[in-house]
């Protein structure tokens, strides 16, 4: 194996081999055939060079492939006016900071561009405004890119072989042949301009590069704004994320209190899940109403243990009005979460009824979203069915019945149907929440629940 010190010269000497025999190919053509000039050519191969060097800052990625507007204006600028011309529009593309990079760049273009020049010199005509609109035009285009593509392809591959070691056959497949679909799209692109160049004269080539051009600018700006707003959703998810497992501990800590609150979160979750699902909600919606489900009782964490840990019928006017308090503390927790801003409603309206006997608002009948009253419902469910700090479970027979008695009371009844809907769907585990989905939450399933939504 060649050391590296050894490529590295190799490659030096291969790139000074490759420019001296592009400027000897680029002399033999001027000899050959010379420099046509005239103000359209110079004017139309500055425009389009400065297009190519403005589209440098500009470009556009679509999987592995990228629009080039600077491969379609060099291969217009080639078939209108000659290689020689093609060369001031694809200037731009050789400037690197690196003179080497730059040498290289440069001989790699003359020899691509004079081997097109040749290709398309061989169908009939050095140039399109030799030519004639016909399919011999169209053959010379399409066999001048062809060139331009596989030399360009092979004298890279050639290099990377030199100085890294790679094989040519891997340097193709990998980096050439994903390619291949959009420098086919820019032959065909370069030859509709070369076409139209040749019926219409030679002002199109410069109108329809601008349109092009324009539409490049357009899509590049489109193309940011996404991409932007992509990252900026991304940062929002993870935020959510991170804020929503925060807030899972806090529940976490909750249960450690009472040993009950974090149970009664996982229960909630579940229910108002496999409820919300039965009411043919959108998965948006479900995955964030199972969200405020198992953090709904976020806000008791601010309670004190007098408070939290007291019979209810024995709390004095001061602790009822801080338990009743829980679900707004919980609404501001939750509501700086991104993503969770409706959700952090419908926690703070968790405990209203229908019928208005609720709180903290006293929200009654239809002013209730239908979010929150799948909260109460499922709520209250989980509650009765949980050995709780100051009640004992309930049996799933007579939380059934207990609910029912609700419908149309405090509870909405059509939500009611529904659960209980659900529950006949189950097995006794189920109605109990006694089996394995009722345990609360690792940290990655809470993060899996917030990417889900």
């Amino acid at each position: 194996m060649m050391p590296g010190s050894l490529r590295v010269d190799a490659a030096r000497l291969y790139i000074f081999g490759l420019s001296g025999l592009a400027f000897a190919l680029l002399g033999g053509w001027i000899y050959l055939f010379g420099v046509r000039f005239s103000w359209f050519a110079l004017g139309m191969s500055a425009v389009l060079s400065i297009m190519c060097a403005v589209s440098r800052r500009f470009r556009l990625s679509f999987g592995r492939n990228e629009v080039e507007v600077g491969d379609v204006a060099t291969l217009a600028a080639l078939a209108v006016a000659g290689p020689v011309w093609a060369l001031l529009v694809a200037a731009p593309a050789v400037l690197y900071r690196d003179r080497l990079r730059m040498l290289y760049e440069a001989a790699t273009y003359i020899i691509i561009l004079v081997a097109a020049g040749l290709a398309l010199w061989l169908s009939g005509a050095s140039s399109v405004m030799d030519a004639k609109p016909g399919p011999e035009l169209a053959y010379g285009i399409f066999a001048a890119g062809a060139a331009y593509y596989s030399l360009d392809a092979l004298i890279n591959s050639l290099l990377a072989r030199i100085k890294y070691g790679t094989p040519v056959v891997h340097t193709l497949r990998e980096s050439m042949l994903p390619l291949i679909p959009s420098d086919i799209a820019a032959v065909i692109t370069a030859a509709g301009v070369a076409y139209a160049v040749a019926v219409f004269g030679p002002a199109t080539a410069l109108v329809l590069f601008s349109g092009a051009f324009a539409a490049l600018m357009t899509l590049h700006m489109i193309h940011e704004r996404q991409r932007e707003s992509e990252e900026l959703r991304e940062e929002n998810r993870g935020l959510r994320e991170a804020n929503a497992v925060f807030a899972a501990r806090l529940i976490e800590t909750v249960g450690l209190r009472d040993g009950y609150t974090h149970r009664h979160a996982a229960a909630a979750a579940v229910y108002t899940e496999d409820v919300a699902r039965e009411f043919g909600l959108e998965q948006e919606k479900v995955q964030a109403l199972k969200t405020a489900a198992l953090l709904q009782n976020v806000g008791l964490a601010g309670i004190p243990d007098e408070v939290l840990l007291s019979p209810p019928g024995k709390l004095n006017s001061l602790g009822k009005m801080q338990l009743e308090q829980h679900p707004m503390h919980g609404e501001r927790l939750i509501s700086g979460i991104p993503g969770l801003e409706e959700a952090a409603k419908w926690v703070r309206w968790h405990h209203e009824r229908v019928d208005g006997s609720g709180y903290p608002d006293r929200i009654r009948g239809e002013w209730l979203p239908v979010e929150a009253r799948i909260l109460a419902a499922t709520g209250l469910y989980a509650e009765m069915v949980l050995d709780g700090p100051h009640s004992p479970a309930l049996p799933a027979q007579e939380a059934r019945f207990r609910l029912t008695s609700e419908a149309g009371k405090g509870l909405d009844p059509e939500v009611v149907k529904v659960l209980l809907r659900v529950l006949d769907r189950e097995d006794g585990n189920y109605a109990t929440a006694s089996d394995d989905r009722f345990a609360f939450p690792e940290p990655s399933e809470v993060r899996r629940d917030e990417k889900a939504g």
